[in-house]
């Protein structure tokens, strides 16, 4: 444990001591006391008008300033996700991302203010031959880093404070970190069609904070921070792209129930019904015919959405302790894409 030796400022009080400390007033004038030795004054419930020094431990703070915000860092998470598909029965596609994210929070007024930072990216891929493809998303998901956002009470990003950073941070890998990698290169020289829409997406990303949050809402992560600071109970609907058949969208009816509430933890179950009425089946029927079956063989069977999240909240401070989802779409028995996701909270 190292202390250090603060100077107290005009205008300080213990309460903006400890709040830009992060930690109680209470353990902020302990410290001070244990620590200030024989010759130092000890304090109360007010700093001493002659006291030039207050002793904190360094290190301490709880705080975190991001694009001129100053946040109080509130949880640690480490997630892991793992996606699979399954081609009649058999696995043909795997990977793990494992990742570390820091939550951090300002009040304002009766809404919040979060940041998100992205610690730590590390994940593997089956076959390996897919890993610079996988590479190149890994330095796209660091380029969505430090996101400065509201949510609106549909549990979707409302606003991202802080676009305009995001914004030269994707204009700084385009025109220089992009050069560095070699699937990049690669790509620019063999399909620079694909290289120009990929770019052209990611100016339509980065430049709109509405296309910009429904990435982000698409990562599991920030979709279940979302679902949990929602406000209300109510159920809701979840809209979004197949992904096993082009230009099909699904509308799933997602329900919120309460598995267990005891002490101080409330765990809530999300399970979601895709709406079949609202999906073209001839449509899937044909595109799985062009798409799969030349592969598989076997004849279309069932198309399904299954979507089930189990997210532990700590009823004191709101936050999560841990999370699973798992998220599946499938041609019954033919084709499936399959993801699994835990989280967990650890120590700041």
């Amino acid at each position: 444990m190292e202390v250090i030796k603060y100077e107290i400022k005009k205008g300080d009080t213990l309460e903006l001591i400890a709040e830009r400390e992060g930690i109680s007033i209470k353990d902020l004038v302990n410290f001070h006391n244990d620590n200030c030795g024989l010759t130092n004054t000890i304090i109360g419930s007010s700093l001493p008008i002659h006291l030039k020094y207050l002793f904190l431990e360094a290190g301490i703070s709880q705080n975190i300033e991001i694009s001129n915000i100053s946040f109080q860092k509130k949880a640690r998470y480490r997630c892991e996700q793992n996606n699979v598909i399954v081609i009649d029965g058999k696995p043909s596609f795997s990977s793990q991302t494992k990742t570390q994210y820091l939550l951090s929070v300002k009040k304002e007024n009766s809404d919040n203010i979060f940041a998100v930072t992205l610690e730590d990216y590390v994940n593997s891929i089956q076959p390996e031959e897919m890993e610079p493809a996988f590479n190149l998303i890994k330095e796209i998901e660091l380029v969505r880093n430090n996101v400065v956002f509201t949510q609106n009470e549909k549990a979707e990003i409302n606003s991202i404070i802080n676009l305009s950073e995001l914004s030269d941070k994707w204009s700084n890998f385009i025109n220089n970190k992009s050069k560095e990698i070699p699937f990049y290169n690669e790509m620019k020289a063999r399909a620079p069609e694909t290289i120009e829409d990929f770019i052209a997406n990611g100016n339509k990303e980065f430049s709109n904070e509405k296309e910009l949050g429904a990435v982000l809402g698409k990562n599991l992560f920030y979709h279940i921070l979302l679902k949990a600071n929602l406000k209300n109970n109510d159920d809701f609907r979840i809209s979004q792209q197949s992904q096993l058949f082009p230009n099909i969208k699904l509308n799933t009816d997602v329900s919120k129930t309460i598995v267990s509430n005891e002490g101080n933890a409330t765990t809530y179950r999300l399970a979601g019904t895709l709406d079949k009425n609202s999906v073209n089946e001839n449509e899937i029927i044909k595109l799985y015919q062009e798409m799969y079956q030349p592969i598989i063989k076997y004849s279309f069977t069932e198309f399904n959405f299954i979507y089930r999240i189990t997210y532990t909240i700590q009823n004191e401070t709101g936050f999560m302790i841990n999370a699973t989802a798992s998220i599946k779409e499938q041609v019954k028995n033919n084709y499936e894409t399959i993801t699994k996701f835990e989280l967990r909270r650890i120590e700041l």
